[in-house]
């Protein structure tokens, strides 16, 4: 019975331990020290699909702004990302997933700001996008998009933000379908385009198939660009397209559908330029 009553005793100190020190306030009423965010802490849209003692995010404060490495989560525990943060600020090393486990993106902040190599993935685990960025926060070298076959579907040189060189496109097959000159960011000369050596078998008596929507909303995309990766926003800041465009349209991405309440109503996929059917609306799109 001694024996019993000393290991539980120990088991209540040790559960003791583990408590103290976590979601603790400092004497000026600040968050400090390590901290789970729950479910039930949480309002509006980051609420969602989180049961109240389920873990959104976990990290330390001092004095109430994020320090250090701090993790978040998909409902149902799958990892989203690792950032670090300095002051409140994520400042270094990050990395984001998909609800699948796969990286999404990763790379290094700095005062706000991309800094070194960046690379972005497809949920396959192909990568999609690999550039460095300088110390400015404007990307600085070679810039390579993929397609999510693997194949090179965009090259081009950067200085300091601004497109300079030559810069190459191909075609999914990977036969090569355009070739652009720039300096400093502007097209110093005519495009050479080229077809496609191997283009595949069209169906004449097949009906058009949906295109690809033009941009719309403001543009995020890093790149001057017309064919290049971005996102596109509405006024209330609620994403409209992910993705790959050509010609001012959405060539190889996702086109977010809402309702005349401003809520997601469905996810329209597009694959080289045409609509292939509706996407899963998963945890990460409901933010």
């Amino acid at each position: 019975m001694t024996l019993f009553r000393g290991f539980f005793i120990c088991l209540i100190v040790l559960s003791s331990l583990f408590a103290f020190g976590q979601n603790e306030i400092d004497a000026d009423g600040k968050k400090t020290g390590y901290w789970q965010i729950t479910g039930a802490m949480v309002s509006g849209s980051e609420k969602e699909g989180y049961a109240p003692d389920e873990i959104v995010e976990e990290g330390n404060f001092e004095r109430s702004r994020k320090e250090g490495l701090w993790k978040k989560y998909y409902p149902g525990g799958q990892l989203k990302s690792e950032i670090e943060y300095t002051k409140g600020r994520a400042s270094g090393t990050f990395v984001t997933y998909f609800d699948n486990g796969q990286v999404e993106e990763q790379g290094t902040w700095k005062g706000g700001k991309y800094k070194g190599d960046y690379e972005m993935y497809y949920p396959n685990g192909q990568i999609r996008q690999k550039k460095t960025f300088n110390e400015n926060g404007a990307t600085e070298g070679t810039v390579t998009m993929w397609y999510p076959n693997g194949q090179k579907e965009i090259e081009f040189s950067t200085v300091n933000g601004q497109e300079d060189g030559k810069a190459t496109w191909w075609y999914e097959n990977g036969d090569k379908k355009k070739e652009q000159n720039f300096t400093g960011g502007v097209m110093d000369a005519p495009a050479e385009e080229f077809a496609m050596e191997n283009p595949p078998y069209v169906d004449p008596n097949k009906k058009p198939a949906k295109k690809g929507p033009k941009i719309e909303g403001k543009f995020n995309g890093n790149s001057g660009l017309v064919d290049c990766y971005g996102k596109t926003y509405d006024d209330d800041k609620n994403i409209l397209m992910d993705g790959c465009f050509q010609e001012g349209r959405l060539f190889n991405g996702r086109h977010y559908i809402y309702d005349e309440f401003g809520l997601l109503d469905h996810i329209e996929v597009y694959e080289n330029g045409e609509y292939v059917g509706n996407g899963v609306i998963g945890a990460k799109d409901k933010y």
